[in-house]
């Protein structure tokens, strides 16, 4: 979506504009200050594509038009480190006087200086412009803004459960970047919520880091969340059950070493990552409601496993290897007397969002129990697992209770 701002202390201009932008892209986002003082804060706080300048501009709102105030507030805009340059800058002048003078101080800071009222040049430039800069976002990674983010280990099966989502997917491929994105949307309150999907290239904690990283760096999402398999502890899960992670740790982490006897221990020294207090509680609210069960239940056309499913919020331990081995899950349960699962990737995938730049999103790591780290570890119930995971995640999107500021 392109974002234009219109800084001028008239709407006169202003209404030609945002004609002009229904005209050629309906969608374009337009914000309006009057002031050079509203109009640096405004880029101090957000990205903007195109610039809009009147030239005889106040300062503040209790001052009056400066006749190159527009070119001050340009000047002023270069030095701040802070604000973010647009790609395009135009000024806009309904003046007479000394056009061709104040034409040239515009093109001397890379700017254009257009006459409001004499002809239709400046709109068709403009309507130019936006055209050009239509085609070009839609080339980058910089025209889909998201507001949530799904990434998985496994493309399948997890992955496809995500894409079996009703969210009008539009996948994309980008010059220089790996990965293959997935675009859609769904509605909530009357607002479009948008989406990206993708997975990781392979299985394991630095796969999932990285990823997570590029996603938050590039889309600025509101909420990373992922999704997909884990192994469950057989005593305190089903196959099936969602597994919404609270506290998530890399089971991993400590210290190797020998004790009085010469014998090797493993000395655990795990940081964990909680999950947000809001986002709990909308999970606590859902894991209590017969409705979030039955409705999930209600969509899979596959074979059920026995017991009854359940949403649970737990202990999650991330390790850099597959376990199928009964003495090795018994080793991990010991990290925490709660443990509910384990798995490969979301510790990892908390820890990216922790260490991200502001704005940061909300992370959540929800996966389903498909085998228990045994010497039966199979993969019949993984598609299902998938398939709750991406089940409840939606739910839980779409949920009231669950706001996306």
């Amino acid at each position: 979506m392109i974002k234009i701002l219109v800084v001028d202390d008239e709407i006169t201009k202003l209404q030609e504009v945002a004609a002009i932008c229904e005209d050629t892209a309906p969608g374009i986002s337009i914000t309006h200050v009057a002031t050079a003082v509203a109009a640096r804060k405004a880029m101090r706080l957000d990205k903007f594509d195109v610039l809009i300048i009147d030239l005889n501009l106040p300062d503040g709102l209790r001052d009056k038009p400066q006749i190159e105030g527009g070119l001050d507030l340009l000047d002023l805009l270069l030095t701040d480190v802070i604000c973010r340059l647009p790609a395009d800058i135009m000024f806009i002048t309904a003046r007479e006087d000394n056009v061709e003078a104040a034409r040239t101080k515009a093109a001397e800071r890379g700017a254009v200086l257009w006459q409001f009222g004499h002809g239709d040049e400046w709109k068709s430039y403009l309507r130019g412009r936006l055209k050009y800069l239509m085609t070009r976002l839609g080339r980058t990674l910089d025209g889909y803004p998201v507001d949530i983010a799904f990434v998985t280990a496994l493309q399948s099966p997890e992955l496809d459960a995500i894409l079996a989502l009703d969210y009008s997917w539009k996948t994309k491929i980008f010059s220089g970047d790996p990965s293959t994105y997935h675009f859609g949307s769904f509605e909530k309150s009357g607002d479009t919520v948008r989406v990206v999907a993708v997975s990781a290239p392979r299985k394991g904690m630095p796969s999932a880091a990285s990823l997570s990283a590029k996603i938050v760096a590039l889309f600025k999402p509101k909420i990373l969340i992922m999704t997909g398999i884990c192994a469950g502890i057989a005593s305190r899960t089903n196959f099936g059950d969602i597994i919404v992670a609270d506290p998530a740790w890399d089971y991993g982490s400590g210290k190797r070493a020998l004790d009085s006897n010469r014998s090797p221990v493993f000395q655990a020294a795990a940081y964990q990552m909680s999950l947000d207090p809001n986002i709990r509680q909308v999970v606590n609210e859902l894991a209590r409601d017969p409705a979030t069960m039955q409705s999930i239940r209600s969509g899979w056309q596959g074979n059920f496993p026995q017991g009854v499913l359940n949403v649970k919020l737990a202990p999650m331990a991330s390790g850099a290897s597959v376990i199928a081995d009964d003495s090795e899950a018994r080793s991990v349960t010991l990290q925490h007397r709660e443990l509910a699962a384990i798995e490969m990737e979301g510790y990892a995938v908390m820890a990216a969002v922790e260490s991200a730049a502001n704005p940061k999103p909300l992370a959540i790591v929800i996966k389903s129990v498909c085998d228990y780290a045994d010497s039966e570890k199979n993969d019949d119930w993984q598609a299902y697992a998938a398939y709750t995971s991406a089940a409840f995640a939606n739910i839980l999107l779409k949920s009231p209770s669950l706001e996306l500021q």
